[in-house]
């Protein structure tokens, strides 16, 4: 989509003053509330998208690793077209995707971010929610801890009996799956996938297309972190473990004490 013209105002009230991420059909635009006088994050998304869902996806989590949002509605833009929107927190630091192109992570950190992102992902199966987007570049690296952001391919299932939702469990093991695939790459710094389709793939969807279950010849890596990468990705999902069990797992391997030899 287009970009809009830095200093629209966006339902009168939030001034773009520069864009900061562009999708296939969104662009999100740090902008500035005239009413607050706060800095916010503004979602613009292509006509005809269904903002508010997004934003009740996003919300009915209320976790820490995820943005805030704070309003939704319809706006009309100056060439007469009406955009649906999202106000959200707008975070302070860096893609992981790009503090990949730099190299891979020490495990220690690489581990972090993925419990911490394992840690979404539990209260999101929990609610009925499937981000089914997990990647570098939708894992933002703030000050404050990682973020897991960009819902907006995201689906949220009815309950349907008690203990069970109406999303097939394969749906939730798809994003485990995932993880294992971000954990892969932040550990060996490059995709599971060879070069020559990785970004066809990504731009599928990985599960789509699964890589091989990988063998992680990384020195200095733990056995336990490299069983769990590929448990994550195994190719049958029910063979794959619940994400709070890889966020007990990632904790547990992390409140091992530096300099103490893990296995």
């Amino acid at each position: 989509m287009a970009r809009l013209l830095l200093g629209t105002a966006i339902s009168r009230r939030y001034v773009l003053i520069r864009a900061i991420g562009q999708g296939g059909v969104s662009t999100v635009y740090a902008a500035v509330d005239a009413a607050e006088g706060r800095t916010r994050a503004i979602k613009v998304l292509a006509a005809g998208a269904d903002a508010g869902r997004e934003a009740m996806i996003t919300d009915r989590l209320r976790h820490p690793g995820v943005p805030r949002v704070f309003e939704y509605g319809e706006a009309p833009l100056p060439d007469g077209t009406v955009a649906p929107y999202l106000v959200l927190e707008l975070l302070r630091g860096v893609p992981l995707g790009r503090r990949l192109s730099r190299g891979p992570l020490p495990w220690r950190e690489a581990a972090r971010i993925a419990a911490t992102t394992a840690d979404v992902l539990t209260v999101a199966h929990c609610r009925g929610v499937v981000h089914r987007d997990l990647s570098a570049r939708n894992v933002m690296l703030t000050p404050t801890g990682p973020k897991l952001i960009d819902f907006g391919l995201a689906t949220a299932a009815r309950r349907a009996t008690t203990p069970a939702w109406s999303h097939p469990r394969s749906m939730f093991a798809d994003d485990v799956y995932s993880l294992g695939v971000l954990l892969y790459e932040m550990v060996t710094g490059r995709s599971p996938y060879p070069p020559a389709i990785a970004a066809t793939v990504r731009a599928a969807g990985r599960t789509a297309h699964l890589a091989p279950t990988p063998v992680l010849a990384v020195p200095g890596l733990p056995s336990r972190l490299r069983d769990l990468v590929r448990a994550c990705m195994a190719k049958t999902p029910h063979l794959r473990p619940a994400a709070k069990d890889v966020a007990l797992d990632l904790w547990g391997l992390l409140s091992t004490p530096e300099g103490t030899p893990i296995v």
